[in-house]
């Protein structure tokens, strides 16, 4: 157990995916002992394995303290918020922070369509090429954004994408239908603690139910959630 503990630990500390050769060097266990453990906890969700055989704290690490915090105030009132949003809407309503180069769901209430967009908690996908990740990048340094989108290798151009957060920064929100998932739509507006983006709250749903006029139209919900969101988000230290 202590060893299981130790590489959830060094993943967690770690700036971006993690190997199993890093965590061996951190944490002073054999390759191969490291190797055997992160694919077991992989398969059990509390890692997240990439393409290239690097980690990341999987989908079931975050649920298990969405469920913990639940119980607080703060998760019991953003939850509460996303739902009252997601009515409203009729879309499924999720509230994302950064981790690295992904954004990362730490909330969500689903749409009641049958047709919707799930979005479960701790699902993590890249930042660059979605509303969640534009609202997130777009008051960052111009250096940060610039090796943000180098390092995503999008099919767009890094001058259309630069463009794009200068929209989000100037707008105060940020809308992608059919970015990096076919038939999709998500618009997002950020939450702010200090002045800072610190999170941002997602809307998203088919594309055919969310053309411009829809978006238009619930941006003043969206916009409120966030503000409503604000006093029960922490600053990152």
């Amino acid at each position: 157990m202590q060893r299981v503990v130790a590489i959830l630990e060094a993943v967690a500390a770690s700036r971006g995916p993690a190997t199993a050769a890093r965590v061996s060097a951190g944490i002073e266990l054999s390759i191969s002992t490291v190797s055997r453990i992160m694919r077991d906890l992989a398969e059990e969700q509390m890692l997240d394995r990439l393409d290239d055989g690097s980690y990341l704290l999987g989908s079931r690490m975050f649920k298990l303290v969405r469920d913990a915090r639940e119980g607080g105030d703060a998760m019991t009132t953003i939850h509460r918020v996303l739902a009252e949003l997601r009515d409203r809407t009729g879309e499924t309503a999720s509230l994302h922070v950064r981790r690295d180069d992904t954004r990362v769901c730490i909330a969500s209430v689903d749409s009641r369509h049958e047709l919707r967009r799930v979005v479960p908690v701790g699902d993590a996908i890249p930042l660059v090429g979605t509303a969640t990740g534009h609202v997130l990048m777009a008051e960052l340094p111009a250096a940060e954004q610039t090796a943000l989108i180098d390092r995503a290798r999008a099919t767009s151009s890094r001058v259309e994408l630069l463009g794009r957060l200068r929209e989000a920064a100037e707008n105060g929100w940020a809308v992608q239908a059919d970015g990096l998932i076919s038939g999709v739509t998500g618009v997002a507006a950020p939450v702010r603690v200090g002045g800072r983006i610190v999170a941002a709250v997602t809307l998203s749903g088919p594309t055919t139910r969310m053309p411009s006029e829809v978006v238009e139209r619930i941006l003043p919900d969206l916009e409120d959630a966030a503000r409503r969101i604000e006093p029960w988000v922490r600053e990152p230290s």
